[in-house]
């Protein structure tokens, strides 16, 4: 499988510029790292790894620092590889091969100050989202993704307080078995924990007509509301139950529920207006 830090994917080859490729090769039982630049494949660095620890549930993590990228592979040290393209250039994570899914596409700032301040993995969690920086009025972040499993299951999608993870400032469930778009929070102070608040099912036709087929979401923040559209159309809006809550709004976190399996496929963020004007177009 393959890991790259580049510019724009849909950029011509004499424009397109990789900072980072990582590259596992089985077959050698390494860790290739390079470069593409000026159009051509440069500056290999080649690491003794043992793939094998592939074949079940990995971490990659890879810091930028000091000139470098730094790169560990379920906690230990692989290697630093310097930069060569301005970071800010480096816009499009593409992750190709043999993987038979991504659970975590996580990015965290961790100076001068941790953000988001909590990760975790749960045991439930098919795909996380992080991000480094707080939300603002006009960000949008789009999903591609395809279902697999009981077609009579559901999915749901959290938004979570980044201060409090059990906090879920949006909880989104698409039921199959109900044919319903479910939205509410979990933000009723219950002793310890925190209770489900009202549900809102209403002014939706169910959109999920074929369980199976492709299918790309967007949300788009406004000032204390996420507006949620699916394949170019609007379906609804959701105003979070905590007031100015918007800063504090954490990435995507996705579940199958019964027997439903998510496969993301393709993560992005874009900003708009502050009212994210025409942001269904961006789900097309």
């Amino acid at each position: 499988f393959h890991i790259s830090l580049g510019t724009d994917i849909l950029a011509s080859e004499e424009n397109l510029k990789i900072g980072l490729h990582f590259v596992a090769d089985f077959e050698a039982n390494q860790i290739i790292l390079r470069k593409f630049l000026n159009q051509k494949w440069c500056e290999e660095e080649c690491y003794d790894c043992e793939t094998s620890q592939f074949f079940q549930e990995f971490r990659i993590y890879i810091a930028l620092a000091d000139g470098k990228f730094h790169l560990s592979i379920n906690g230990q040290a692989l290697a630093c590889y310097n930069y060569s393209i301005r970071l800010s250039l480096l816009t499009v994570i593409n992750i190709t091969g043999d993987l038979e899914y991504i659970r975590q596409m996580d990015h965290r700032k961790y100076f001068p100050y941790i953000w988001p301040p909590i990760q975790i993995l749960e045991d439930r969690l098919q795909f996380s989202a992080d991000v480094p920086m707080p939300f603002e009025s006009g960000n949008v972040m789009c999903i591609s993704a395809h279902l697999e499993g009981n077609e009579n299951g559901r999915f749901i999608v959290h938004l979570r307080n980044i201060w409090d993870m059990e906090r879920q400032e949006l909880h989104l469930s698409v039921r199959f078995d109900t044919r319903t778009v479910v939205r509410t929070s979990k933000t009723i102070v219950e002793e310890e924990h925190y209770s489900f608040d009202v549900e809102d099912a209403g002014d939706i036709e169910f959109p999920f007509a074929e369980f199976s087929a492709p299918f790309k979401l967007a949300f788009g923040f406004v000032e204390n509301t996420v507006k949620i559209a699916k394949d170019g159309v609007a379906l609804c809006q959701f105003a979070f139950r905590t007031p100015n809550v918007l800063p504090f709004v954490g990435g995507l976190k996705i579940f199958g529920i019964d027997g439903v399996q998510v496969k993301v496929s393709e993560i992005e963020y874009t900003k708009l207006d502050a009212s994210c004007t025409d942001f269904e177009n961006l789900s097309r």
